[in-house]
């Protein structure tokens, strides 16, 4: 019968760089018995003051300790360590080896068969997290391996692992799959955010009012929550992950991915990526650094302005408010826009009808619907000239240069306001959407209560027409292209054997987390509804405008364009009016495999 070490039972912890030797720290806090081993002293003398130990080799480890930890940076190394010369296999007591380096399945299963042979067991454990939560005991950890190997071991992965420990079944290299799956989404989200930052500030935005919006809606990564404002827009570059680390590990995933038969359509345009700013001597940068690789070829910077440079909630002067409202919307985004005005108040009449008896209180807004297929710009352009003051809210999707010239083309009577949504007619209804808005002061100030009806949350983007577009555009494009490689994530996982609901305890945590991982493959794709509410049509829309922008600004987009094309591949392959859910169907056909719950 296996047995969990004893309080005072040797450790052995074998690799302490900067994950790994906080975790060999908490141990030793925590009153374990650690033999530590690495080459550097530092490091070593880091964990002996918190109460371990040194010991000369890994023998020596294996020697003393029966349960050995061993989190390495590259195969050889790990390979050496444990099969080589003075390596765990020739020590006398060891019984189980807990790997917690990112290795790839293959080679999981080799170590793990080499390790079989000389009567130890292994279990391969890679962790998702970052260096404050090594040390304090909130890592997630994945295993696979025997059984008898996870219950030797479960008692002290618990201590590094308040946040998830998963036991993923005997065969060897399960956690690797799902490890390198997470690592990829992480990696995505930084490559693919770079990408969107850096066509942001080319066309102007305020990269600090462009993070507010990512992180408001669906386009939220751990890159945008965690890495952009701790490491680089403060110009930093610190966050404490070698590039070539994710480089390593994102080439490793399109690798075993492909070998199961999955597209990486997405991967594979991230893994060039982070090779390139390898291959440009990045290789020992932390990865956050990975933006400074692109920005050249933009010719941009994407760090804080000044706080003068911001526009702040208060500097929009009062103004004489306009007496009338045009809201232009998409047509299937019309009643329930309807029922929010109403709710509050505003009395409702679509262009061309006759307006409602003038009650005792209450605006009237005249609402224009737009076909989706439609140019909302010739629309907006035909409108009739307004008698009076008149603010024109657009909700629809237009190109930034075209917005500013609609409102460079009205008097100081009628004036053009940029107001798309983002967000579902779902999210809507309940609330959640938000507008982002950009236009003249006194546009922006007259349609704040139009627009705070409209929708739970309101971001101002600036005061020229056409910016709240382009940060649209970017918001929409970059959630799109997280919904296409979390597909891909999961399909691979699938292939694997996976179960979707089982995936997202490791992808939802953090470095794994978007919208897609967390919330819509295990709600509206594992359980086959396909009723988020977003139609592929307008992610192609939002994919294909930023796409155009990036272009005309000069800004290399090499992700945001590969997700363009994919996105209008499964339009041609299926519909375009499909709920942008399905777009998992066509790589579950390309790959032989459904993304289904258990039991589902």
């Amino acid at each position: 019968m296996t047995t969990h070490p004893a309080a005072g039972d040797t450790i052995g912890f074998i690799g302490l760089g900067a994950m790994d030797a906080p975790m060999a720290r908490r141990l030793a806090s925590l009153g374990r018995n650690v033999l530590v081993s690495d080459v550097n002293t530092r490091a070593v003398e880091s964990v002996v003051a918190a109460g371990g130990r040194a010991a000369a080799s890994a023998r020596a480890i294996a020697s003393e300790a029966s349960l050995v930890m061993t989190c390495l940076p590259s195969l050889d190394v790990l390979r050496a360590v444990v099969l080589g010369k003075d390596g765990l296999r020739e020590g006398g007591v060891i019984r189980t080896l807990v790997d917690f380096s990112t290795t790839g399945a293959h080679f999981a299963l080799e170590l793990a068969g080499a390790l079989r042979q000389a009567g130890i067991m292994m279990l391969d454990a890679p962790i998702t997290g970052n260096v404050v939560t090594a040390g304090n005991g909130g890592l997630g950890i994945m295993c696979s391996g025997p059984l008898r190997a996870f219950e030797h071991a479960e008692a002290v992965i618990r201590e590094l692992a308040s946040a998830e420990v998963l036991y993923l079944g005997e065969r060897n290299g399960k956690a690797q799959t799902l490890k390198l799956l997470n690592n990829l989404l992480s990696a995505t989200g930084m490559a693919a955010s770079c990408e969107a930052f850096i066509l942001g500030v080319k066309g102007g935005l305020d990269p600090q009012v462009l993070l507010k919006i990512i992180n408001a809606g669906e386009a939220s990564s751990s890159a945008t929550r965690n890495k952009f404002p701790k490491s680089v827009l403060p110009r930093r570059f610190d966050f404490g992950a070698r590039m070539a680390i994710t480089a390593k590990d994102t080439s490793l995933t399109v690798k075993e991915s492909e070998e199961l038969g999955v597209p990486m359509w997405i991967g594979q345009q991230v893994r060039q990526v982070w090779n390139f700013a390898v291959s440009q001597g990045g290789a020992d940068r932390d990865g956050t650094s990975l933006i400074t690789y692109l920005e050249p070829l933009a010719g941009v910077e994407v760090r804080l302005r000044p706080e003068s440079e911001s526009l702040p909630a208060d500097d929009i002067a009062s103004v004489r408010p306009f007496d009338d409202h045009v809201l232009v919307c998409a047509t299937r985004r019309f009643s329930v826009l309807a029922q929010r005005l109403r709710a509050v108040g505003w009395r409702v009449v679509i262009a061309g009808e006759s307006p409602p008896a003038q009650p005792a209180s209450g605006k009237l807004c005249t609402v224009v619907c737009v076909e989706q297929d439609t140019d909302c710009g010739a629309v907006i352009q035909a409108l009739p000239r307004a008698e009076g003051r008149r603010v024109v809210v657009n909700t629809c999707l237009l190109q930034p240069a075209r917005a500013l010239a609609l409102a460079q083309s009205r008097g100081e009577n009628d004036l053009y306001l940029d107001a798309p949504i983002s967000g579902t007619p779902q999210d809507i209804e309940s609330g959640t959407a938000a507008v982002i808005a950009s236009g003249p002061a006194a546009a922006l100030e007259s349609a704040a209560p139009l627009l705070d009806a409209l929708a739970g949350r309101v971001f101002r983007v600036s005061s020229e027409s056409g910016d709240a577009q382009l940060a649209q555009q970017i918001n929409g494009a970059l959630s799109a292209t997280l919904f296409a490689v979390t597909c891909e994530v999961f399909v691979a996982g699938a292939k694997a054997g996976l179960d979707p609901l089982t995936m997202t305890r490791i992808l939802g945590i953090e470095t794994g987390r978007n919208a897609a991982s967390a919330r819509i493959i295990p709600q509206q794709v594992a359980t086959r509804r396909f009723d988020h509410g977003l139609l592929l049509a307008e992610a192609l829309r939002e994919l294909e405008l930023a796409s155009d922008a990036a272009q005309e600004l000069g800004v290399t987009a090499w992700i945001l364009e590969k997700s363009r094309l994919l996105y209008g591949l499964a339009a041609r392959l299926g519909d375009p009016q499909d709920d942008i859910t399905r777009l998992i169907t066509h790589y579950e056909r390309w790959a032989g495999v459904q993304v289904k719950a258990d039991g589902g």
